[in-house]
């Protein structure tokens, strides 16, 4: 009888081998990025990957993702990745691709911070100006402390106090560079 379960494992074990690769997830790559050797921006740069080039998701990692792409594995950041298939290059599918990354459970003691702007060149942030209508645009997403709770009870979202970050303390100035107080 062990003999037949031992047997069983090690089918199961190997089927389990073979079929991993298959069971990978495609995305496609929304912009040009770096594929790096490490899920860090400091990692050396091992290859490239293009806009659209049609990418296997091997992992996550805060907010890196693992890929391969023509036959070199690598890690760019996890907002230049869209799961699916190549060639759903509509406004839908790239919303699609970046809540999927939402969705996902996780560690909820675990913090994923992303930094950057996406979408916008130096040139733009440099001329960026007030625009009161664009404010009142944004007013007009608020929503009441009620209708939050409500959104979160039907999400099944938990409370969670977090501490403020302390306030910024001027350092005396150094030369060739500023502290965060002036």
């Amino acid at each position: 009888m062990n003999t037949i379960r031992s047997l069983r494992y090690a089918l199961l074990g190997a089927f389990m081998v073979l079929a991993l690769p298959g069971l990978a997830a495609t995305g496609t790559m929304i912009r040009e990025e770096p594929l790096r050797a490490s899920a860090s921006s400091g990692a050396a740069v091992v290859g490239s990957a293009g806009r659209g080039a049609s990418v296997e998701i091997l992992a996550r990692q805060g907010g890196w993702t693992q890929v391969r792409v023509a036959g070199r594995a690598g890690w760019v950041r996890l907002l230049s990745v869209r799961a699916g298939a190549a060639g759903q290059t509509d406004a839908v599918g790239e919303i699609k691709g970046v809540l999927d990354v939402g969705q996902r459970r996780s560690d909820p003691g675990r913090v994923v911070a992303v930094a950057g702007l996406r979408g916008l060149t130096e040139e733009e942030l440099r001329g960026a100006r007030f625009d009161a209508r664009e404010l009142d645009k944004m007013n007009g997403y608020a929503v009441t402390a009620a209708e939050a709770e409500r959104f979160a009870r039907q999400a099944d979202l938990l409370r969670r106090q977090v501490a403020y970050l302390p306030a910024p303390q001027k350092e005396p100035r150094q030369t060739g560079g500023t502290s965060w107080g002036e």
